[in-house]
């Protein structure tokens, strides 16, 4: 019985310590997740008021944005809304699509970015009390769509009588 015993713990020994596999297989290493993309976007700087060189409309506001990524992810921007509220209520409103977005070398937005733009809106109305500019973007990872309100952090508003011929 003990030649027997030794017998089948020196198989059961050498049998584990075999040749080459090493043990249990691994399962292969999951990739980090993709981040999506967390966008903020505020006034900076001074707004500028011009005449419109578009003759449809009387005004144009030049307007600095800083929109910063802070999530590792990345994003298309897809409009750029300019909405004008008289007590409450929309009496006009204005946006740029991703067409004019995309020819000024603005999108897409890229992850741990903090970039400025300059971005003109052009309006009739001069009867507000209140403007809203909302940027709506689409991550790249899962298409999701999501829109990023302008937080109001200008520091100024210039006139200048130069017509604005920027889009």
């Amino acid at each position: 019985m003990g030649k027997r015993l030794a017998a089948v713990v020196w198989v059961v020994t050498f049998a584990a310590c075999g040749g080459g596999g090493g043990g249990s297989p691994t399962a292969p290493a999951t990739p980090p997740p993709t981040p999506v993309a967390s966008i903020t976007a505020s006034g900076e700087g001074v707004l500028v008021l011009h005449p419109s060189a578009a003759p449809a409309y009387a005004f144009a506001l030049e307007t600095p944005i800083r929109i910063r990524e802070s999530g590792g992810g990345s994003a298309d921007w897809n409009f750029a809304r300019f909405s004008m509220l008289k007590e409450g209520r929309e009496i006009e409103r204005g946006e740029i699509g991703s067409d004019v977005i995309r020819a000024a070398g603005s999108s897409p937005i890229r992850a741990n970015s903090n970039n400025l733009y300059t971005v003109y809106f052009r309006f009739n109305s001069n009867d507000f009390d209140d403007v809203r500019i909302t940027l709506g973007f689409g991550d790249l990872k899962d298409a999701r769509q999501f829109t990023v309100d302008v937080a109001d952090n200008w520091t100024d508003l210039n006139v200048s009588l130069t017509p604005a011929v920027r889009r």
